[in-house]
């Protein structure tokens, strides 16, 4: 019969598979933009990534079982149009996905200042791919996500490719692996929110609760091999 142990290493092991395979392509499609801002003369305009828009549409559609948009936000000063720019596009039912409009007037009060989310920040300070949330993107899509972020070095400054995890998707891919009513196993971010769990009682996107934390058995790493990109951990609670 399969350990508890067993069961959360299974479990981190299609987790990180899952994941890995959108990083993957997410990469390739980063290395393209570095290339083409390679290729410009000087400041590069926005038409020489008109590439991305079919890009991440195929993207978003080989990925839908897990991701619900992607798109690329430039650092700013890098395009010679404008200071910031930021592309997004959402999944619809039927059809291609959607361009979303983000607000990027400073002087608006619905402004969206990408460049201080950690979406944005963490894999520009670093410089290398990271899973950021569970969060709430106010003033994006206003609902609780995970976003898979790559940087795109350039000579303007680095470019972030990224996509957008429903929490129902993963919890999906979570529940068919983990195959396990008992113990209480928690999918929890490195900011201690739950992004999936077995018990009703603990909602995705929430605070891992203190008196829950108290109660922690076995912890698993779901990517040892490199937690920085991916920095989940699987927790069982004692009863």
């Amino acid at each position: 019969m399969e350990t508890v142990e067993q069961a959360l290493d299974r479990t981190a092991v299609a987790l990180s598979s899952s994941i890995s395979r959108v990083f993957v392509d997410l990469e390739k499609i980063a290395g393209t933009v570095t290339a083409a801002a390679a290729a410009a003369t000087g400041t590069p305009r926005r038409s020489e990534f008109l590439f991305l828009k079919q890009d991440l549409a195929n993207f978003i559609k080989q990925h839908s079982d897990l991701i619900i948009g992607a798109g690329i936000a430039y650092a700013p000063g890098s395009l010679q149009e404008t200071t910031h720019w930021l592309e997004w596009w959402r999944t619809q039912r039927t059809g291609e996905p959607r361009f979303v409009t983000h607000d990027l007037n400073p002087e608006s009060l619905n402004y969206y200042d990408y460049t201080t989310r950690e979406w944005f920040t963490i894999p520009t300070a670093s410089g290398h791919p990271v899973a950021v949330g569970p969060y709430v993107d106010f003033g994006g899509i206003n609902v609780s996500i995970i976003t898979l972020c790559v940087p795109a070095p350039t000579a303007q400054g680095t470019q972030i490719l990224g996509c957008d995890l429903t929490l129902a998707n993963l919890e999906g891919v979570f529940l068919r692996a983990l195959q396990l009513r008992e113990p209480v196993v928690v999918l929890l971010g490195p900011n201690g929110r739950v992004i999936a769990s077995n018990s009703a009682r603990i909602a995705t996107g929430t605070l891992f609760l203190e008196e829950d934390m108290a109660r922690a058995d076995i912890s698993v790493d779901v990517s040892p091999d490199n937690p920085t990109r991916l920095p989940w951990k699987l927790i069982t609670l004692r009863d």
